[in-house]
Parts: C-alpha cells; structure tokens; sequence
C-alpha cells in the first residue's frame, strides 16, 4: 500500500519536471528532405497554405486550427503542374508572416524552402520561446547546412523551452515557403487533470486496501 503511494507521487512529480520549462538553449536545426523532428515522432500538422485562395494580401490573418498565421504583404501562390499552393514573402518592406497559437506550444517546427529571387534575397527567422527567449536565424546560414533537401527542421531538446511562436520576415528579394510543420507538446494547463489522476490512483488502492482488509477481519 505504501509502496503504491510512493510509485504514483513519483509519476505525478516526474509529469510537472517535463512540463516545467528551463534556461533558454539554442534549438536543435537540420536540413533534410522532410521534417526531422526528434524522436521520428511526426508533425501535429502541416500547412499547405491551400487556403486562402491565392492572391495578394496585404494583411493576412488565416486560422489553421492548431496554429494561426498573420503577416503583411504576402501572396499565396496558385498551384503548378510540378506543386501546390504555396507561400511568398514578397519583395516589399514590411513583408513578414508569424505562426502562433494562444493556448499550445511546439517542441518542433519546420517549412520547407521553394524558392527565391535571386542569391542575395534573404530573410530573418525568430523563434520566440517559453520564458522570454529568443531564436534567431537567417535564410542564407541555412541552405548551407550540409544535408540534402531544403526541409529546414526546428527542434527543443528535451527539457529545454518549448517554442510560442515563429516570425519570418523578408530582408531582401522574396522568399517562398511550404508545408509548415509543427509538433504540438502538453502544457502546464494540463497539470491539474495529471495530479488528479495520480490522487484518483492513490485513493483506489487505499480502498481496495481497506475492503481487502475488513473481509480478512469478517472471514
């Protein structure tokens, strides 16, 4: 019996460590042809920005359902013979587009590369992370990562903070990007349904303890 109590208070403390976030650490980044999220867990979901219709946008704003992408001017651009609709960051001051969510956070999150004006168009990326930190990254230091495949791939070590929400903003030419991935992981938000099935656990045994123990005392 006290052992069983002890196993089940262990489990609940070892739930709130994972989901308790600390320091800020760079992410893990890997280029591929796909998403390379750790674990070979695949993506939550993916974005392949088949709505809205394509067209210019000088103000975006598109709920995805997990995730919610806002920007300014932007342009989805109608699907080809050789791909689907994708997305442009265009050759504009103040082109930029953010992936967030109010209620989730994601310990992955990747976009594939399909494009651009020319070698010198770039744009930053920023990730902004669980606590107040920050990522940051450039389009140019990554397509020379040595990997094959333009799958630029974003991943938490395990322990480290989670990310909130990304920000890709155009600095020079214009940019296309693709099939946006994430990885949706538990937040705090669901430590009261964890610690209450631990304390359900514990309350079962102690039940099934005691009946065990008046049937002993009736025999």
């Amino acid at each position: 019996m006290k052992l069983a109590s002890t196993f089940a208070l262990t489990a609940i403390a070892a739930a709130v460590s994972v989901l308790s976030a600390l320091p800020a650490e760079a992410l893990s980044m890997f280029r591929d042809t796909g998403p390379k999220f750790s674990q070979g867990l695949p993506p939550t979901g993916v974005i392949d920005f088949e709505t809205p219709a394509p067209g210019f946008y000088n103000t975006f704003n598109e709920d995805y359902g997990d995730i919610i992408a806002t920007g300014n001017r932007l342009r989805i651009l109608p699907a080809s013979s050789a791909v689907d609709n994708y997305l442009r960051l265009r050759n504009l001051s103040g082109s930029n587009v953010t992936f967030t969510s109010d209620y989730k956070t994601w310990d992955s999150f990747g976009f594939l590369f399909r494009g651009r004006s020319g070698p010198s168009a770039d744009m930053n990326i920023v990730f902004n992370l669980v606590g107040g930190g920050t990522f940051s990254t450039t389009l140019s230091y990554l397509l020379g990562l040595s990997d094959p495949g333009n799958y630029f791939s974003f991943v938490a070590g395990v322990g480290d903070p989670t990310i909130e929400s990304v920000t890709f903003t155009r600095t020079n030419g214009w940019i296309n990007i693709d099939n946006v991935a994430y990885r949706v992981v538990p937040t705090p938000a669901l430590l009261p349904g964890i610690i209450g099935m631990g304390i359900a656990a514990i309350k079962k045994r102690r039940d099934g303890a005691l009946e065990e123990t008046e049937a002993d005392a009736e025999a």
